[in-house]
């Protein structure tokens, strides 16, 4: 995320090749002229609701005790019944299968009116609102909630709305108001998200955006609505409950929806959507994964950055999804259901299966949510939801109503606002029960732990009286319909009326319904909480944006009972610098994406002077110089509010990996010293340029078997290091084959190859890594399987190794170097019960062992050619196995019997070792590893009878 958030200013400006002019929008009623100055030239609004007459006083419902069955005042319709006021809980549109009314309940602090708007699917892709229904504040209103509820609704039809207050672009001391009823807006809680677009990359309908009555901004944004709740069966989960699989026994698999079948050799039926990855959930079970983390799969604009990237015939997409329109609601065009024209809930229904497919083979689903901003971008974004509801509620604002940029997308969410935060962990909680996820990971975590800013409370109804010429309001809401009408039909086809102003509320009122007195006054807010100094701050006085040692959000998340047993993985940094690794308000529950590690492997693994091989030898055990030792002087969190977070966890704190979506895979870390972005357009700019990658003597796709060969060990170096560390292993789609980029490492932008997984390519496994993958996970898996036969409970930790379970080696036991000229690491590990492991890394081009006699117990240490013979540590009565060897060129990298590798060449292999195993020695080559398992004396490999040499030729 932290790369992406270079592109994203591009989105932060706002919308890519639209113009800022808005259209015009048809008067509704007659209000009366505004009163309050304003700033520049005359600016005209919109009227405010009024409550029916025909509504019950609120002292004569409470009376009753049932206000939300009473009816409300306006008019049935060919699509509901008689209004009813409803309720204020739960938020968002519910069904009552009982009744078959539906409940519509919306947050809007400031918001001085409130229409529901109603749309065929027809009139959706035409731009235009089918039916509106104006809330009347005394009977639709409860504190800050709107709600309505609407029998017999047509479950159809599909839904958004009309909000009404101030704006700061148009009135004055309304800094951070933007609400514009130009704009038909999304719920919040939407479930399931409709815009006229079935499948990736389509584009919207062909309107004339940009003339009166026209909703939407542009065919790569049309407008959206949410689909009502539908009636009918629910989803049968077949008693699908949460696997609960403990922290340490995980193997994430960091995943792209559409990336992963995509590729026109993945064979699917749904290429690119969760029935395709339904499909293909076998391989990922075979490799030993039992946990995917999907990449975003709530609601997002793949057509958002939508231009030919320069200098290229390609066009930029928004491929990884980091910008989201709907929390509630998965990615619609991720949905082969969808794609058919199915409905919302089939929608829902897609994603429930894919849930429980994936729980059925033992993996679980961790979903990578983006609390930290939306699509909404800067002040100059769209209007697609929150924005257009209460943005000084849902935004980090400065006092003047700019957004703090955190997130480098140009906008910030206000996590800890007390309104969000409950948002936050309804979205979540939702996701857990309704669609039985089992974790989140929460990208630039750091976010939620920021202080919020807070406004004075203003007085949402406008001081100017409102008069209309109707009697009650459901006659003035059918003239409003009729002017509507009236003046669209007034305007000659294809002639744009004019306009001036570049807010979405300018020419509500014609000229002569200004001079006749219409309009209203703009509210005088509050305004912003600042302290003496001038700055934001949360109302208590502390700044906006400051971390909270104690963040009302993560305490909130955290203390839920539903969320008691939801994985929370936090990558512990933002885009403003603040990074709290290793003290991370845990809370005792969250686990955070551990940089540190991914660092320390790469600078180890090439051979970097420095403290590595100290670094090297404590991510190999969980990482505790980071999350248990002192901070260090450049931790400025973790030397002041964070010093508290230190400890107080395991190694299961730590979610090691060495490539992720953003940055280098596995094998352009080991091909490229430089990143290659220039496909992004961007001259290269773009992406980070930290790599620490080393490109083995040529940069880019080489033909020298010598290159090649080094690639290939350096690649099962690091592989190895990530799958024998304590902590929770997380692989990149694609690195368990060797997928390249082409050394691009911001790959945001391109629904191509580079995104997808090379099915062809994975099965082929030309250089056998997807072989050693496989079975380096099957090392260390907590399940049995059949072809498990090495599974070594020593390698997965709920809590810190001590000294009596660890050994430190050089190449003779018990003596590591710890200098910083050091390429050398080996370790011991004990197995309860008898047995354990030792792993060394040699990360130096010269051999490491040094020439000597026998040293106390250990054997003899030579050099031959370039291997370093390693002293082994004896064990009475035991005797060191191989496991794997990244020397060794494949299916001889690691001896497990399987359908390439016969158990008589296992064994073969290893009584060829023999005259090592009973030395205690074992050579190594420059930059390898291995794995060595300690095994009874007795359980000496015997080579074939029919490999002997000799056997059957009469010799």
């Amino acid at each position: 995320m932290a790369m992406q958030a270079v592109h994203c200013a591009v989105a932060a400006r706002g919308l890519v090749g639209l113009h800022s002019a808005q259209p015009r929008v048809v008067r509704v009623c007659r209000p009366r002229l505004c009163t309050a100055p304003l700033r520049g030239r005359r600016r005209l609004c919109p009227p405010r609701c009024v409550a029916s007459p025909l509504a019950p006083s609120l002292a004569a419902a409470s009376a009753l005790g049932d206000q939300h069955r009473l009816a409300s005042g306006q008019e049935a319709s060919w699509a509901h019944g008689q209004p009813l006021c409803g309720r204020a809980d739960p938020m968002g549109a519910t069904l009552d299968p009982h009744s078959g009314v539906t409940n519509f309940a919306l947050f809007a602090s400031n918001a001085w009116g409130v229409t529901l708007c109603l749309f065929s699917e027809a009139d959706l892709r035409a731009g235009r609102v089918t039916l509106e229904v104006p809330l009347a504040p005394e009977a639709n209103r409860t504190g800050d909630v709107w709600h309505i509820a609407l029998p017999g609704l047509d479950p159809s039809l599909l839904y958004g709305y009309r909000v009404y207050g101030s704006n700061d672009e148009q009135h004055e001391d309304s800094e951070g108001q933007r609400h514009d009823p130009a704009r038909v807006v999304l719920d919040p809680y939407s479930q399931v998200i409709v815009n006229g677009r079935q499948r990736w990359g389509e584009m919207g309908p062909d309107l004339a955006y940009k003339t009166p009555g026209v909703l939407g901004y542009a065919a790569t944004w049309p407008q959206a609505a949410a689909a009502l709740p539908q009636p009918g069966a629910q989803f049968d989960w077949e008693g699908d409950r949460p696997l609960g699989l403990a922290m340490e026994d995980l193997v994430i698999y960091e995943m792209h929806v559409r990336g992963f079948t995509q590729h026109s050799s993945s064979g699917v039926t749904a290429p690119g959507t969760f029935q395709g990855v339904i499909e293909r959930l076998d391989y990922l079970q075979a490799l030993g994964v039992n946990a995917i983390e999907l990449m975003p799969v709530h609601e997002f604009n793949e057509l958002e950055y939508y231009q030919v990237i320069p200098g290229s015939d390609s066009y930029r997409y928004n491929f990884w999804g980091y910008s989201t329109v709907g929390f509630f609601a998965p990615m619609a065009r991720f949905s082969a259901a969808a794609a058919r024209g199915e409905g919302g809930g089939a929608v829902l229904n897609e994603f429930k299966q894919l849930v429980k497919e994936c729980h059925r083979r033992g993996i679980e689903v961790i979903m990578d949510v983006v609390f930290n901003h939306t699509a909404e971008g800067n002040e100059q974004g769209p209007t697609l939801s929150f924005r257009g509801l209460d943005n000084r509620v849902y935004y980090m604002l400065a006092p003047g109503g700019e957004c703090y940029n955190y997130s480098g997308c140009g906008n910030t969410m206000n996590c800890n606002h007390p309104v969000v935060r409950q948002f936050i962990v309804d979205c979540l909680r939702y996701w857990v029960q309704e669609m039985h996820v089992d974790g989140f990971r929460f990208d630039l975590g750091s976010i939620m732990t920021r202080a919020p800013s807070m406004w004075h409370p203003c007085d949402p109804v406008p001081p100017a009286a409102y008069a209309s010429d109707s009697e009650d309001a459901a006659t003035a809401a059918a003239a409003a319909l009729a002017a509507a009408a009236a003046a669209e039909a007034a305007a000659s086809p294809g002639t744009p009326q004019p306009f001036e102003s570049e807010s979405d509320a300018e020419g509500w009122l014609s000229d002569s319904d200004a001079e006749a007195g219409g309009g209203y006054a703009a509210v005088k807010s509050k305004g912003a909480i600042v302290c003496e100094a001038g700055f934001m701050t949360d109302g208590a006085g502390v700044p906006t944006g400051t971390p909270l040692a104690d963040p009302p959000l993560i305490e909130m998340i955290s203390a839920d009972p539903v969320l008691k047993d939801t994985k929370m993985i936090a990558e512990a940094w933002d885009c403003d610098g603040l990074n709290q690794v290793g003290a991370f308000p845990h809370y005792g529950r969250w686990s955070e994406w551990n940089g540190h590690f991914r660092d320390t492997v790469r600078q180890f693994a090439k051979g970097t002077d420095g403290p590595w091989v100290g670094n090297m030898a404590s991510v190999l055990c969980g990482s505790p110089h980071i999350y248990v030792a002192e901070p260090g002087e450049n931790d400025w969190w973790g030397s002041n509010s964070g010093r508290r977070w230190k400890g107080g966890r395991g190694p299961t704190a730590s979610v090691n990996f060495v490539t992720a979506h953003d940055g280098f895979t596995l094998a352009d870390l080991v091909a490229y010293n430089e990143k290659h972005n220039e496909a992004n357009g961007e001259d290269n700019r773009d992406g980070e340029a930290h790599n620490l990658s080393w490109n083995c003597g040529e940069e880019g796709p080489s033909t020298s078997p010598a290159v090649n060969s080094l690639r290939q060990r350096q690649m099962r170096n690091m592989m190895t290091a990530l799958l024998v560390a304590h902590g929770v292993p997380m692989l990149f789609m694609g690195d368990e084959y060797g997928h390249s980029k082409g050394g691009n490492n911001n790959t945001y932008c391109h629904d191509s190859p580079l995104n997808y997984l090379d099915w062809h390519k994975a099965a082929a496994d030309d250089d056998g890594l997807l072989r050693f993958t496989r079975h380096m996970i099957s090392l260390r898996h907590a399940q049995a399987r059949a072809a498990a036969k090495h599974k070594h409970k020593e390698l997965r930790r709920s809590s810190w190794i001590n000294d009596s379970e660890v050994q430190w080696h050089g190449t003779e036991p018990a003596k590591p170097d710890w200098t910083e000229a050091s390429r050398f690491l080996a370790y011991t590990l004990g197995k309860p019960g008898g047995g354990g492991l030792y792993i060394a890394f040699n990360s130096s081009h010269l051999p490491q062992a040094r020439r000597g006699k026998r040293a106390g117990s250990g054997a003899l240490c030579i050099t031959q050619g370039e291997h370093a013979v390693v002293q082994l540590p004896r064990w009475p009565g035991r005797v060191w196995q191989l496991v794997a060897d990244t020397s060794k060129v494949a299916p001889f990298d690691v001896l497990v019997a399987d359908d390439q590798l016969p158990e008589e060449e296992v064994a073969a292999q290893r009584a060829s070792m023999d005259m090592w195993k009973l030395e205690h020695c074992y050579p190594m080559l420059p930059w390898s590893s291995v794995v060595l398992e300690s095994v009874p004396e007795a359980a000496k490999s015997a080579m074939p009878q029919h490999r002997k040499q000799g056997s059957g030729t009469g010799f």
